[in-house]
């Protein structure tokens, strides 16, 4: 990739980093003022403005050997990596990449400058304001708050990105922010990035920096108006707003220079397509991640997570691959979530071009390797620069056209005339050898060099197991050039083009031939508190997955309970190793000992989730001054962070055995011991809701499916799917339990009546039988209501009769060998509960009476 490019890409990425030098209290030498501060600073009213301008020169001057040597050595002023950088608010009227970068800086604000922290008072201001959550500001109705900051309750702790540091908290008066602390840390991890020999992959490391560092920070904290300074809701952080001006940055460049338009006025000219907006969508992700054959069981997990992580790399490797097409850096991808990511390019031919070339050769590749079951599709807009600026409806109009273009995309996945036919079937058949079909997907040519517990797969398939097994060990993904001589690769290079390793050492000769494209930390965000000791560029493209440990042992009775001394064996065999646990022992993990032995139902919890009305959100929820091209892309990482960043350390933590099939985006997908993914459900309903400030219009809704370990992943994923779309249908912001949808709150009240049914039992009050009569007489509750709402006469009216029917069984059935009157005392007092709760909750009943008898049964 062209210098030039990367230069620009960076000077966008950095060109406030001297806001959070100047706020950590960093002073700046005065012969370096002196020296300086014309060069950078502008004037207002005879006196120098946007002093973090000049700090951010002073950065770059301070920490120059520790930048590679490309980036600030061999140019001219005009643009010198300093210069682009810090001359963001004075640009030299003859450097066109200046103003590019000035106008870039603009466009990514979606508002006229806006920023104004050049006096003493003001930054020390500044240093007292938090960042705002974009999620309080949320409304789909349309009813938000005043735009004040006094109405806003959340705040974010300035902090580094954590798995807890990323809820907001309710914010204090006159709060004196940590700059100090939080600036030393990150220059202590910038002084070591790796890879500066290599300057992409040094890029993305620091560009990971930024991010860990600099998403709690607010880019802008005040505003001029009338001769005076306010504090603004300061909703985007310096990481978005610096990410987002490095893409405007470079696509304006790229566009000038082709069109040999490279002069001021051109630049600044704002009703001229310059851009194209692009989405990338992943087709068929849950077809192609829940595919069966023959033998899926016997490698269900390793081939679900191989699988699911897969979808994650063929995504992350498209939109690495156009770019690298369109000559375009990593910072030009806007969003990347979920199979879905959007990139700003130059609207020139040659772009338009390329776009095609590759989609065509990205699938091309795909059907020739997985035949028509998933599909990659580019669908993009023109846009101008006015179309991003928030005072304009353009940018609500340029966002409907991108969705429109993508769904009409999704229509055109497949070309039949040149994939139909005899003649692409015959060379399908020609691949065939007599190792025969690969027994875990059914489709593709086995092959004898990938053996399996007797069994040949095919390359793909072989390489989803090795990437299931990988996972849970490695940390590090290294991606290499098609020709690298990569150790551990994978078997099939992905697009004929990259090869993937989880080696993270011996690369030093790869290195240095420059072969390694991409050096990714997929796991340690969330895993491991010692990332900032080792740092490398962060991708949340991996879940949690549960592991056994030496604490199983504890459970090996349970473990093992009823299964063949071989199964013992490999169980045991398994905890010694710390292997994954399969869905088998996860389902065990389900009963619970009792006295008389082992009680309750093995099984597992499917549990579905995403978030309601997210493309409502998403087109209106933000107020319309506030609905920038910025925020968009931050609500976007906001909501993904939850899932990819959050909810695994959930796991980690406190959900030890559930087991992630994929999150990431707007939705979840978990497979747990049936309990536990209950008891799940109450505490990620009550998280999520925190991590939206409460706001009651970001919901979620999920459907939970118990099953035994036995059904193939296929059923889990429609049954669960079928019992969300229930939660959807019955109002959305519920969960639906044994075919029953119910608002989040009822979970809390039906632990209540678990633990009073359960008080009941263990006293002996009532008996198991009387729980399962119970459960009858619910059901003829359920036909009576609806006999009373239809007042039909020639239905059977046997169900009206259920509280007469309730008092008899009760009567002959609670308080056995209790006197008789601590008996009749008793029995008024369970009847009179039993009543309300069934009249109260009526068919939801059915899940806190379900659950006790589940739990209840003998195994």
């Amino acid at each position: 990739m062209d210098i030039k490019v990367l230069k620009i890409a960076l000077a966008g990425l950095l060109h406030d980093i001297g806001k959070f030098m100047e706020r950590a209290g960093i002073d700046i030498p005065s012969e370096y003022i002196d020296g300086n501060q014309s060069l950078y600073q502008p004037k207002t009213n005879w006196q120098y403005t946007h002093k973090h301008a000049l700090y951010t020169a002073y950065f770059i001057d301070e920490m120059v050997k520790y930048f590679p040597r490309e980036i600030t050595e061999y140019a001219s002023s005009r643009d010198s990596f300093i210069n682009l950088a810090a001359k963001h608010h004075k640009p030299d009227s003859d450097s066109p990449e200046q103003l590019i970068i000035h106008e870039a800086d603009c466009l990514s604000s979606g508002v006229e400058r806006k920023e104004f922290e050049e006096e003493k008072w003001i930054a020390k201001k500044a240093k007292e304001i938090p960042l705002f959550p974009i999620l309080e500001d949320i409304s789909v109705a349309e009813k938000w708050k005043e735009n004040k900051p006094e109405n806003f309750i959340f705040s974010y702790p300035l902090k580094e990105i954590s798995p807890l540091n990323i809820f907001p908290v309710k914010k204090q008066d006159s709060q004196q922010l940590a700059y100090g602390e939080l600036y030393q840390k990150f220059i202590q991890v910038f002084k070591s990035l790796p890879h500066k020999e290599c300057l992409k992959l040094w890029m993305e490391h620091f560009d990971s920096l930024l991010f860990v560092f600099t998403t709690s920070i607010p880019s802008a904290t005040l505003k001029h108006s009338d001769g005076r300074f306010e504090e603004i809701i300061s909703d985007i952080s310096l990481y978005d707003h610096g990410r987002l001006t490095s893409a405007f940055a470079v696509s304006m460049y790229l566009y000038h220079l082709l069109t040999d338009s490279m002069d001021k006025n051109s630049i600044e000219k704002t009703d001229e397509k310059k851009f194209l907006l692009i989405e990338g969508n992943f087709y068929g992700i849950q077809d192609f991640i829940f595919s069966e054959g023959g033998s899926t069981a016997k490698y269900a997990a390793k081939m679900l997570r191989g699988r699911s992580f897969y979808v994650s790399l063929l995504s992350e490797l498209a939109a690495d691959f156009l770019l690298d097409r369109l000559g375009l850096p990593f910072t030009s991808v806007v969003t990347n979530a979920a199979g879905k990511f959007k990139i700003l390019a130059p609207n020139t031919k040659k772009h338009i071009d390329a776009l095609k070339s590759t989609e065509y050769e990205i699938n091309h590749w795909l059907m020739e390797n997985f035949y028509g079951e998933v599909s990659i599709g580019f669908s993009w807009v023109e846009a101008s620069p006015e179309d991003f600026i928030c005072s304009k409806d353009s940018l609500e109009k340029l966002l409907r056209e991108i969705g429109r273009a993508s769904e009409e995309r999704k229509y055109k996945k497949i070309d039949l005339i040149q994939y139909g036919g005899t003649k692409y079937t015959e060379k399908y058949l020609d691949k065939f050898s007599d190792a025969g079909v690969c027994p875990l997907c059914n489709r593709r040519a086995a092959n004898h060099e990938n053996k399996i517990k007797e069994e040949y797969l095919c390359d793909i398939c072989y390489d989803h197991v090795k990437i299931g097994e990988n996972l849970v060990k490695k940390d590090i993904v290294t991606i290499a050039t098609a020709d690298a001589a990569l150790p551990e690769k994978l078997k099939v290079p992905i697009f004929d083009k990259y090869q993937v390793s989880f080696v993270s050492g011996k690369l030093s000769e790869l290195l240095r031939q420059n072969k390694i494209v991409h050096y990714w930390n997929i796991n340690s965000l969330w895993k491991d508190s010692s990332i900032l000791e080792n740092f490398a560029s962060i991708k949340l493209i991996n879940g949690y997955v549960p592991k056994f440990t030496p604490e199983y042992e504890k459970e090996i009775e349970k473990l093992t309970y009823k299964d063949s001394e071989q199964d013992n064996k490999e169980t045991r065999e398994a905890i010694q190793k710390q292997s994954i646990l399969s869905f088998h022992h996860i389902a065990k993990l389900s009963l619970q000992e009792t006295p008389s032995g082992f009680a309750g139902v093995d099984a597992l919890g499917v549990f579905k989730a995403d978030i309601d009305n997210l493309g409502t959100i998403f087109a209106k929820g933000l107020r319309p001054e506030k609905r920038t091209f910025s925020r968009y892309a931050t609500l976007s990482r906001q909501l993904n962070l939850f899932f990819t960043l959050y909810l695994p350390y959930l796991c980690k933590t406190e959900f030890k055995n559930i087991y992630t099939i994929f999150a990431g985006g707007d939705d979840l997908f978990l497979i747990a011991p049936w309990k536990e993914i209950i008891r799940f459900s109450m505490r990620i309903s009550e998280d999520f809701y925190k991590y939206c400030c409460e706001n009651s219009e970001i919901t979620l809704s999920a459907g939970v499916y118990i099953t035994k370990p036995e059904t193939s992943v296929m059923t889990m994923a429609e049954i669960s799917e079928k019992a969300l779309e229930q939660s959807k249908y019955s109002g959305k912001n519920r969960i639906t339990i044994f075919n029953c949808p119910v608002e989040w709150n009822k979970l809390k009240e039906f632990n209540e009546i678990i633990k009073e049914l359960d008080s009941w039992l263990s006293k002996e009050i009532i008996t198991n039988s009387f729980i399962y009569k119970l459960n009858e007489i619910r059901e003829l509750a359920e036909e009576a209501e609806k006999i009373l709402k239809e007042q039909s006469i020639h239905k059977n009216l046997n169900p009206l009769t259920w509280r007469a029917k309730l008092y008899y069984f009760a009567i002959r059935n609670i308080g056995k060998g209790k006197n008789k009157e601590e008996r009749i005392k008793i029995t008024e007092e369970i009847l009179s509960k039993l009543a309300n709760w069934i009249e109260t909750y009526k068919e939801s009943f059915r899940i806190p009476l379900w659950h006790t008898i589940y739990i209840r049964r003998k195994a």
